[in-house]
């Protein structure tokens, strides 16, 4: 499916996907949400790319880049480790977050990157405040496996 999805990203397309797992809460609920894709020339830190490692495809965001100019990259979700992506693996970047397939956003509006420098702030605490939002009454569905 995801060589199909980087072809149609190669050609200048749009393309939608579901996102699965939990590496990128709170911004994105795997199984619940869908990204739209764009692929652009240039990435910056705070991007949400779509990029292939060591062939797993993984949507995650960018932090910054290394003297040798790779992405180093790691999902809001995971409190620690990176990956480091050399530029010619990331395929596209998320421009519309759907929640729920009906509610789409914008990731990058001014209010949300200020909640993202705040959620970075709290990395020290990330794993049990992710401990408690997967056990929150009306979330229980989505993280029943976890």
């Amino acid at each position: 499916m995801f060589s199909h999805v980087s072809g149609m990203l190669a050609q200048g397309r749009r393309v939608t996907i579901p996102v699965k797992g939990c590496s990128m809460l709170p911004t994105i609920v795997g199984e619940r949400d869908l990204v739209e894709l764009e692929a652009f020339d240039t990435y910056s830190p705070g991007d949400i790319v779509l990029f292939i490692l060591g062939g797993r495809w993984i949507l995650h965001r960018i932090l910054r880049f290394d003297a040798k100019g790779n992405a180093v990259i790691r999902g809001d979700g995971v409190p620690a480790g990176c990956e480091i992506c050399p530029p010619e693996g990331i395929k596209g970047k998320a421009v519309t977050i759907i929640r729920k397939g009906r509610y789409p956003f914008n990731p990058y509006t001014p209010m949300r990157m200020f909640w993202l420098r705040l959620w970075n702030l709290l990395r020290p605490f990330r794993r049990y405040i992710l401990y408690a939002y997967r056990h929150l009454p009306w979330n229980r569905k989505y993280f029943k496996n976890i």
